[in-house]
């Protein structure tokens, strides 16, 4: 939303909003112009002639109520999303289940490095642009979530996609009508780039480029190195190397990523060269394999990770780096996705040896039973602790002596809680 609310601002527009509490984000805002309100209420919409909400407003918000009585007009986040990308000659729209964020700011850093014209609007903070960057109205970059069925909203003219697990099942009545939205949202493409082509997405077969590590991908990598966690290599297309490319980031992960950025740009014109400065030129986004700071002699690492196999690819990392010694503190987000997930959740976590699971971070629901952390905990029994207060927690991985890392995993607000301790301990 604050992404948007910045192009809006960019453009001329007058814009207010409101959120529960302030945030990097409120701040940002302020300084640009926009007017912000914390905690919702009615009057705060007195003066608005449009109303946005995100998908974590209720329909008994006050503010919208408000909105919806007087019959002002009113968008959700997606629409307003649909509206904006149709003022940039090329849309480029990034999809999947993971790594949607890391794949939208490297386009972007390849985009600035193009010195082309373009606008990005991330769903994470790039370590360089934030969340939103504008530089001119050629081509839009901005992830599009499947969550409420949110990517039926969106026509990429490029659209990228990381992957196809199962995610945000409470939005689809099963998993084959999650992978009918993604290939709908390919179908109104021109190119879609998927990783090694994906074969449920066959049907398409005229819009796809495959990019990835089967030898008959149009993108793939070779010559692979890896520094540290820190990867390079070739990348080639139809037997010719384009460009040695070296990332600043870390995780095998990374380098798919960048080879699926790589072959979205290549696809909308971008040269080589830029795509090898641009994923170069890219340091990093908040909560990818974030170093936060120490506690004791131990590096604390924030990541996103949600998802079991996020959860798996960053515990891979973590290990190449650390060997076993890792302490891996975990906050579910949301019920559904425990309870949805909930056997592969109980078979990765099973398998860390130094693990606590803190209290669910329920976004946008009302508890479900069967969906919480401490109902995790309870699956998994005696192999991990569980935490609710932040402070506790701190003062548990205090006392956790030895070296390695300690790696915090979630999307909800132990980040911030966790982040907010440690700049007090300096």
């Amino acid at each position: 939303m604050s992404g948007l609310a910045e192009y809006l601002l960019s453009v001329g527009f007058e814009v207010s909003g409101s959120d529960r509490a302030e945030s990097v984000y409120t701040d940002k805002l302020k300084k640009l112009g926009c007017k912000i309100y914390i905690g919702h209420r009615a009057e705060n919409v007195n003066k608005a002639a449009v109303v946005v909400y995100s998908d974590a407003v209720k329909d008994d918000n006050a503010e919208l109520v408000f909105a919806r009585e007087r019959d002002l007009y009113v968008l959700s986040r997606a629409e307003l999303l649909a509206m904006v990308a149709d003022n940039f000659a090329v849309r480029i729209g990034v999809c999947g289940c993971h790594g949607k964020t890391t794949a939208t700011c490297m386009i972007a850093h390849v985009m600035k490095c193009a010195r082309e014209k373009f606008t990005a609007h991330i769903g994470g903070r790039d370590v360089d642009f934030g969340n939103f960057i504008s530089r001119g109205s050629r081509f839009f970059v901005s992830e599009v979530c499947e969550f409420k069925k949110n990517i039926t909203r969106f026509t990429a003219d490029y659209s990228l996609c990381m992957s196809t697990d199962s995610d945000h099942l409470d939005s689809y009545s099963s998993e084959g009508e999650l992978i009918g939205a993604y290939g709908d949202f390919f179908a109104r493409s021109k190119v879609a780039a998927l990783y090694d082509g994906d074969a449920k997405f066959n049907l398409f077969a005229d819009k796809v480029v495959a990019f990835g590590e089967k030898p008959d991908s149009k993108y793939i990598f070779r010559g692979v190195k890896d520094d540290g966690g820190r990867y390079s290599f070739d990348l080639c297309s139809g037997g010719r190397k384009l460009a040695r490319i070296r990332l600043k980031v870390r995780g095998r992960h990374n380098m798919i990523n960048a080879l699926g950025a790589a072959a979205i740009c290549l696809e909308a014109g971008i040269s080589a060269g830029a795509v090898k400065r641009g994923l170069e030129d890219f340091r990093g986004a908040e909560r990818r394999f974030e170093s936060m700071g120490t506690i004791g002699k131990r590096e604390v690492v924030a990541d996103y990770a949600h998802h079991p196999k996020e959860i798996s690819a960053t515990l891979s990392l973590a290990r190449e780096i650390s060997g076993d010694n890792v302490t891996v503190v975990f906050q579910p987000h949301t019920y559904t996705r425990t309870l949805f997930l909930k056997d592969e959740f109980i078979k990765v976590l099973s398998g860390i040896e130094d693990l606590i699971l803190y209290k669910t971070y329920p976004a946008r629901e009302t508890y479900v039973k069967g969906g919480s952390a401490f109902d995790l905990y309870g699956e998994i029994g005696k192999k991990c602790g569980y935490r609710s207060d932040a402070d506790e927690l701190m003062t548990d991985l205090s006392e956790r002596k030895g070296k390695g890392l300690i790696l915090i995993l979630g999307a909800g607000d132990l980040y911030d809680a966790i982040k907010k301790r440690l700049t007090e301990r300096e």
